[in-house]
Order: structure tokens, then C-alpha cells, then sequence
């Protein structure tokens, strides 16, 4: 395979690099013209290339502050959501908060019911069982809510539950939708559809917390956000929303807060998964976040509420211990259901475009780590399903350029039912009908896609040299967190880098500890994960791409580079 770099958003790179496990990095780039940063600072040009070209710009970005954040109202149905929610409240009707299973759907729900709490409401909620119940409203709890409540609200689901919102409707329940995925063309009749990306709202890209925040918003002000950023920064970072806007700020603010979190549970949280300040969108997306994901996927996601608002120190310590042993658990269940996948597979895939995997019983919850990995390894849309008899309950991962939702849309008459975003989606289809499923997304993906998108790559911001990093200059790109989807960690090109040494480092010898000259004459330490076999070849330059990082060993405190890509020449 080539490797290329591409132009891809004005003033970004795109370098193309082989899928994680290829034999050989061996490969020569084809260049095309980039931005410089000739008549700007670096650092100028590294936000011209994201997109900051204004001062104004800039300054939002740098300095994301509370008072940034959109009117509430802007929201299409937030002036009848919070006058049903007031008058429910004062005419003590019981109002039933319906979440979602995931890290995102317990945190919304989380919010929503300590916000009606403060309010004065009588409430109920309810998660449902991912294994029993599967995502969204079904209808044996829609007739079970309507025995004992007035109103139901969901949060980060029921966008596509046109029969079981009709049900509740006709139960004589008032229903509001709030959610966050692909509205389908046509909406549950509930009273109420609150959905950011239905009408004109200025940032459409919110979680399911992200908008029972504004609901917040709406109801007490900055100072009802204020008191529920610890809850929503860690579902916006979980749930793989964009870290720009709303979401950089709620993510920015939110840090600061959980790092002085009162909530017991979020205390011991923190302490089992041991994370302890600073603390980084990192530590949400890889420690805090996997945790309340746990007990969803493998038991009772009513854990998660129980920990986020309990104010029991001890009742919080009991089930943070419990996430801890469900979130091992699930790390072993998933290697073990990714290694079958890939058993599945042919050594070399014929150039698919979309890879579809199956296990009998398989563990539903965790189908979308099974098809997530794929989907990184072989840079291919995958989706895992887990068979039970007739039926198969599955998740969609899938690349830049193919919008999932759309293919499932495609295929909606061998569905039983499906939803998500353009990247993932869930779904359930008759088990008989899976071959049909594959063959027609083979045929839709392959006449709609690009077929550049199938090439795996890598999006870089500049190319400046090595003597550039300092502890100053660091420090402005400490500026740039939180840093994630959407703002992704600051990346760079090293060109035509003289080999002065490389080794192969770690217990089984796969990764590449390098040293370099780059064209300054520079020298340049650094370390390549998962590239060991580079130092097989005796490259005498190297191109690469790499974040610098500061090594502190021994006492001795160094910026060296972590290198993400590579391409030797010989």
C-alpha cells in the first residue's frame, strides 16, 4: 500500500498510513502542496489550520468560558419541555426520567433527576436492561410507566420509537423525547421532540447529557449547569461527541469541577480507577468513562445513577468496587469476543467494505467494542452481532466518509429495527436475514462511497522543526485541551529525519525506540508503539508524524516524540 499525504479540511494534512498490523512500513509518500507558516508564528498556523482564522475565533477556542454557551431556548420544544415539566411539578403529578444503558444515558439521567429533585418533583426513573430489553422505549415498560406516572421524559433515546411513543400517548401519558441521535423522517407524536440537530440550534453536536444540561439551563440558570459540569464533561467525552463549543466548554469547566467533585460516588470513582489531578479528557474517555459503561454492558446499569447520585460515602464505595470488577470482566470478555471475530476473517480481506461478524450469544453489550475494533484494524465499517435464536442484536462501527445510519437506512426492510449516528448505530435483524444485510450494504457502500475513504489515514496539523519544543512552547499547546473527537491532539510532520539509531523496545520487542538528525541537525529521541519492525530494515531517513511529549527519567527531563506514522527511506 502507498502512502500519501493528503489535503483534507482547509489548512489540515491528512497522511495516509497501513492498517494497524501490516507486515511492512516500507512505503514511499506522494506529496501534495500544504499551507506553511511562512508570515505566522507556529502557532498561529496550527489554529489557521483548525479553522481559527479571527481573532474572535481564537479567543473563543482559548478561552472557553460559561457565558459562551447558546440560549437554552434556541432548542426546538424547550419552552413547552419546561412548562410541562412546572406544571407536572406543581400539580405533583409523578414524572419518570427513561434513560439510556451507556456511560451517556446514565449520566443524562443523572442530571435530569437531581435537577426535578432540587425542583420539587415526584419522580421515578427507569434504564433498561440491555440484555433484556435492548435500546429505547419498549412497550411492557410503556405500560407499566403509564400505570403509575403522568409524565415521561426520555433522555439520549426515543427518537426512533414511533409505536411505543404512540402506545404511551394513547395510555394517556404526556411523553417528551429529548435526544441527541439521527432523527428518522418521521417523529414519535409525543407533545415534545427536543433534538439539537432538529431545527436551527447553533451546535448540534451534543450528547444525551449535553442537552438535559441545557434543560438545566433553561429551568435555573448558569447556576443549574454549574452544579451538574461534573456529570455531563464525563458523558460528552464517553459519548464521542465533538470537543468543540458547547461541548469544549462543558468538558473545559467540567474538568475543573470534578477535580473538587463533593458527589461520593464520583470521589470513589476516581479513587478505584486510579485517577487523581490533574486531570485530562483522557482520564474521562479511558478510566472514568469504561467504568459506568461497565455495569450497563454486563449487569444492571441502574448502578451507575446509584453511584452518581448517592450521598452515601460507604453505599459509594460498595459500588464503585463493583464497577471495578465489572469493568475487568468486560476487558476480558472483549478480548476474547474480538479474538473470535478476527478468526472469522480471511488473513488477507478481499477488498470488502464492510465487514459483518457473528457469535452465538455473544454478550450484546459488548458487540460495539467488537465492532469498533475491527473497524480500527482493518479501516473497514464492521458490525457485530450477537445471535439468540431468531434474532441477532448488533453494533456498527464505522470510517469517515460512510455514514452508517444512512447504509442501515438503506436497508431498512431487513430490519427490525435500527438507529445511531453516521460513525455508529445498533441495530436488530432476523437471523435469517443476515447474508441478505450483507450483501446489500456491500452493494450500497460500495456505490455511494468514496473509494479514497477506504484508505487509512492520518490527519496532521504542521510540519515545523524539532528545536521548536520547549517547555514554552509546550505550554501553549496545553492551551489547546481539552483535546479529543473533533479537536484532536496536536499532530506534526518530521521530514527526511537522518537515522542515527533505532532498537527494538518492550517485552516482546514490538515497539521502536529511534534517534534522528532532522534537517536542522537536531537530534531527536523518541518512541514508536506497535513500529519495532522498522529497526528491521535499516532505514537511513525516516518521515514521520509525531506528538513531543516530555520524558521525565531519572531526573533528567527531556521533549522527545511519539511517533504515530512512519515511512522509512532507503
Amino acid at each position: 500500500m502507498r502512502v500519501r499525504f493528503l489535503t483534507a479540511a482547509p489548512g489540515t494534512r491528512k497522511a495516509l498510513v497501513a492498517p494497524a498490523g501490516a507486515k511492512s512500513h516500507n512505503m514511499n509518500y506522494k506529496f501534495i502542496p500544504r499551507c506553511t507558516a511562512e508570515t505566522t508564528s507556529w502557532f498561529d498556523a496550527l489554529l489557521a489550520a483548525r479553522g481559527l482564522t479571527t481573532p474572535e475565533a481564537r479567543d473563543r477556542f482559548l478561552n472557553p468560558s460559561l457565558k459562551d454557551l447558546h440560549d437554552p431556548f434556541l432548542l426546538d420544544g424547550m419552552e413547552q419541555t419546561v412548562a410541562l415539566l412546572r406544571s407536572a411539578i406543581s400539580d405533583g403529578k409523578t414524572i419518570l426520567v427513561y434513560g439510556d444503558y451507556d456511560a451517556d444515558g446514565v449520566c443524562a439521567t443523572s442530571i435530569l433527576l437531581d435537577l426535578l429533585h432540587e425542583e420539587g418533583a415526584s419522580l421515578a426513573y427507569r434504564i433498561p436492561s440491555r440484555h433484556e430489553e435492548g435500546y429505547g422505549l419498549n412497550e411492557q415498560a410503556v405500560r407499566e410507566i403509564a400505570d403509575r406516572c403522568s409524565l415521561l421524559i426520555t433522555v439520549d433515546c426515543g427518537i426512533s420509537n414511533l409505536a411505543e411513543v404512540a402506545l404511551a400517548k394513547s395510555l394517556g401519558l404526556t411523553v417528551i423525547i429529548t435526544d441527541h441521535h439521527q432523527p428518522p423522517e418521521v417523529l414519535p407524536p409525543a407533545d415534545v421532540v427536543m433534538d439539537p440537530l432538529l431545527g436551527s440550534y447553533p451546535f448540534p453536536s451534543l450528547c444525551g447529557a449535553g442537552v438535559a444540561l441545557k434543560i438545566c439551563q433553561a429551568m435555573q440558570g448558569i447556576e443549574g449547569v454549574e452544579k451538574r459540569l461534573d456529570l455531563a464533561a464525563i458523558a460528552t467525552v464517553a459519548d464521542v461527541v465533538p470537543l468543540l463549543d458547547e461541548n469544549r466548554i462543558i468538558v473545559r469547566e467540567g474538568l475543573k469541577r470534578l477535580e473538587n467533585t463533593l458527589r461520593p460516588g464520583l470521589r470513589s470513582l476516581l479513587r478505584v480507577s486510579g485517577t487523581e489531578p490533574p486531570l485530562s479528557a483522557d482520564h474521562l474517555a479511558f478510566r472514568l468513562g469504561p467504568r459506568l459503561n461497565a455495569v450497563g454492558r454486563l449487569g444492571d446499569a441502574k448502578l451507575g445513577v446509584h453511584l452518581l447520585l448517592t450521598p452515601d460515602p460507604a453505599k459509594a464505595e460498595h459500588i464503585a468496587g463493583l464497577m471495578e470488577n465489572a469493568n475487568r470482566e468486560r476487558q476480558d470478555l472483549e478480548r476474547r469476543m474480538t479474538d473470535e471475530a478476527v478468526r472469522q476473517l480471511p488473513p488477507v480481506i478481499p477488498s470488502p467494505h464492510v465487514l459483518i461478524v457473528s457469535g452465538e450469544d455473544w454478550n450484546p453489550g459488548l458487540v460495539g467494542l467488537t465492532a469498533g475494533r475491527l473497524c480500527e484494524r482493518y479501516h473497514l465499517p464492521a458490525i457485530a452481532l450477537s445471535v439468540r435464536g431468531e434474532e441477532a442484536v448488533g453494533s456498527c462501527r464505522s470510517i469517515p466518509g460512510v455514514n452508517i445510519y444512512r447504509m442501515l437506512s438503506a436497508c431498512e426492510d431487513l430490519l427490525v429495527r435500527y438507529g445511531g449516528h453516521e460513525q455508529a448505530a445498533g441495530l436488530t435483524v432476523r437471523t435469517e436475514n443476515i447474508p441478505a444485510l450483507r450483501d446489500r450494504l456491500e452493494q450500497v457502500i460500495s456505490s455511494s462511497a468514496d473509494p479514497e475513504c477506504f484508505i487509512p489515514s492520518r490527519d496532521y496539523d504542521l510540519a515545523v522543526p524539532f528545536r521548536t519544543w520547549t517547555p514554552e512552547s509546550l505550554a501553549l499547546l496545553d492551551q489547546l485541551e481539552p483535546t479529543g473527537c473533533g479537536n484532536p491532539p496536536p499532530l506534526f510532520r518530521l521530514e527526511n529525519a537522518s537515522v542515527q539509531a533505532l532498537r527494538r523496545v518492550g517485552r516482546d520487542g514490538s515497539h521502536l525506540k529511534l534517534s534522528l538528525l532532522d534537517s536542522s541537525g537536531t537530534l531527536v529521541e523518541g518512541i514508536a508503539f506497535g513500529f519495532g519492525d522498522i529497526a528491521d530494515g535499516s532505514p537511513s531517513s525516516l518521515d514521520l508524524l509525531y506528538r513531543p511529549t516530555v520524558n521525565d527519567f531519572r531526573g533528567r527531563t527531556a521533549i522527545e516524540a511519539q511517533v504515530t506514522a512512519i515511512n522509512s527511506l532507503l
